[in-house]
């Protein structure tokens, strides 16, 4: 019955946001209809799932495991329904790195220099290459590149629990849990992150194994990670020096102060020094302007931390939180975050009386360790200025879902009726609170951009541009405007063309927070506000309306359109009088 739930609520779900690009979308019930299907589909598998015995059968266990893929690779694959890609800035700008790489023939390490954009072999390397064999277009490939990964991520999770903990059911549990939270947290996800974050989640693992072909194998999965993306591979530093600080410092030392011992885990050191070494080296040579930006970070960071401890002053969360999903959405994954938080001082309890060992207990205290990281970055709004924080729990994820699954098997056990029914409820409610049916009515994901309210369509548009008008004006740019002269650009000007670089050559930018009407320079305005009477300024992703003006200024006679959308305008220079 799930299997066949899960079939009809897709096959509904995934048409229905496809009707929504079309001339006649279908009504929201029926998308609604579809959510419900999926989330009585995998209610119905956690219920047969709790109710098996502790060993199931080889073709039972495969069942499961393709029913978790089939689920995954529904819920990974709904931006491509909606919005045939992601949508976002950074689909742009990866996909004007590609362009470059298929049209040049050749990857040019240089241009680390210009854009870090150029580090990525997943967005260069690999899908040219992927597209020369197979014939398919450079930016399709990586599109599903993308969203395949996406859904193969939790397949990752799932053997590695099984493997940790020797508990299948466990192992499927966490790992649907995973699934449904990853639809949310996958909204952020980019293009080179995903094939970074598969392989930095498996080469953590391999790297705190025993077995030499294992750890050799974590440290080529690690430079896969660097090669992919600069931000995973910071965080797998940040993973691999806090996993030795842990069991080289901390237990040691908590052993000597404890008449309560505790076993610590073996430290790999030579794997883990090749990986760092490999990250680092790649940064320096294909990325360097990522180092200096870390590094001033952690110095920020640390300067942060010591006016807190001088007694100077709190910094202020205003940067560092927010709630644009809406109060019930906002409190259902603060509700999530407890129960993770609960779950791992469970097994940190667990850990103490010595119930957890070897690898199990280095996942455990690798995931206490991002508990951590993500309460620092939202403390201190410098970090969370340069990375959000919801980056970081999308990252931390696969090593601490295990906490809930652990949290909510041990509560729901068959001789309290009341406690089972309760984990129902929450597995029943999980996927539409994670695909944000909550708050629909102002869901650019539900709607058309249309029937949204103006407010909506603003902010929506001030961090969500689509791809379509994007690409028209760079490749206008690209092909008319001089490369040497400056530009002046409003809010969403400045981002639509800075998704250009690093091709043409890097431009002089003056942002404009409100239109000029007298110019000096090519300028790049956002004809959309002003056509509804409203301009924005766009600040660390947060919209503010100004109120606008009548768009006849533009067309006077001494000003002159080069260029014009339903986006955007490109003005070209005109004295003043």
């Amino acid at each position: 019955m799930p299997w066949v739930l899960l079939l009809v609520g897709a096959l509904i779900f995934h048409v229905s946001l496809y009707s929504l690009s079309t001339a006649s979308p279908f009504p929201l019930g029926v998308l609604t209809a579809g959510i419900f299907l999926l989330a009585t589909s995998v209610t119905l598998f956690m219920v047969q799932l709790f109710r098996a015995g502790p060993e199931l059968p080889r073709t039972q266990r495969n069942l499961h495991t393709f029913y978790l893929l089939g689920l995954s690779l529904t819920l990974s694959f709904t931006r491509l329904s909606r919005y045939a890609g992601f949508n976002g800035f950074d689909l742009i700008a990866e996909g004007s790195v590609l362009q470059h790489t298929l049209s040049a023939g050749f990857w040019d390490p240089r241009l680390g220099d210009v854009s870090n954009y150029q580090s990525s072999l997943a967005i260069t390397i690999l899908p040219t290459l992927t597209a020369g064999t197979i014939g398919v277009p450079g930016l399709t490939v990586f599109l599903f590149q993308t969203f395949f990964l996406t859904a193969l991520l939790p397949m990752a999770v799932h053997p590695i629990i099984n493997r940790l903990t020797g508990n299948f059911k466990l192992a499927t549990f966490s790992s649907l849990l995973f699934v449904q939270n990853w639809f949310f947290y996958g909204q952020h996800l980019i293009g080179k992150t995903a094939p970074a974050l598969f392989l930095g989640v498996l080469a953590f693992y391999c790297l705190t194994q025993y077995r030499r072909s294992f750890q050799s194998l974590g440290v080529l999965l690690s430079l896969g990670v660097v090669m992919s993306h600069y931000t995973i591979a910071l965080f797998e530093l940040f993973l691999l020096f806090s996993y030795l600080a842990i069991s080289g410092i901390i237990v040691p030392v908590f052993n000597r102060l404890s008449p309560l011992r505790i076993t610590p885990s073996r430290t790999r050191l030579a794997p883990i020094a090749a990986s760092v070494t490999l990250i680092i080296a790649w940064l320096a040579f294909a990325a360097p302007l990522i180092l200096p930006s870390a590094v001033s970070s952690v110095e920020q960071s640390l300067s942060s931390i010591s006016q807190l401890a001088s007694g100077q002053g709190r910094p202020g969360l205003s940067l560092a939180t927010s709630s644009p999903a809406g109060p019930i959405v906002t409190g259902w994954f603060d509700l999530q975050n407890l129960l993770v938080g609960l779950g791992g001082l469970y097994m940190l309890y667990q850990y103490r009386r010595g119930l957890i060992r070897e690898n199990l207990a280095t996942w455990t205290l690798a995931g206490l360790a991002l508990i951590i990281l993500l309460v620092a970055w939202t403390v201190l709004p410098v970090l969370s200025v340069s990375v959000e924080p919801t980056r970081i729990l999308q990252m931390a994820l696969p090593f601490t879902i295990i906490f809930l699954g652990v949290l909510l098997l041990r509560i729901a056990r068959p001789s309290s009726k009341l406690a089972l029914a309760a984990v129902i409820t929450l597995l029943l409610l999980m996927l539409p609170m994670n695909l944000m049916i909550a708050n629909q009515e102002r869901n650019p994901l539900y709607h058309t951009a249309d029937s949204l309210p103006l407010d909506k369509r603003v902010d929506d548009d001030s961090s969500l541009i689509p791809s379509y008008s994007n690409y028209a004006v760079i490749i206008w740019a690209n092909n008319y405007l001089p490369s040497d002269k400056p530009v002046g650009v409003d809010s969403l000007g400045r981002y639509a063309f800075i998704t250009s670089l690093p091709f043409p050559p890097r431009l002089n930018f003056s942002q404009e927070i409100l239109p000029p009407y007298c110019f000096n320079r090519y300028s790049i305005l956002s004809s959309y506000f002003v056509d509804d009477h409203i301009w924005t300024a766009t600040i660390l992703g947060s919209s503010v309306q100004v109120p606008g003006q009548l768009p006849s200024p533009f067309f006077s006679p001494t000003h002159n359109v080069l260029y014009s959308s339903t986006k955007f305008w490109v003005m070209s220079p005109a004295r003043c009088p």
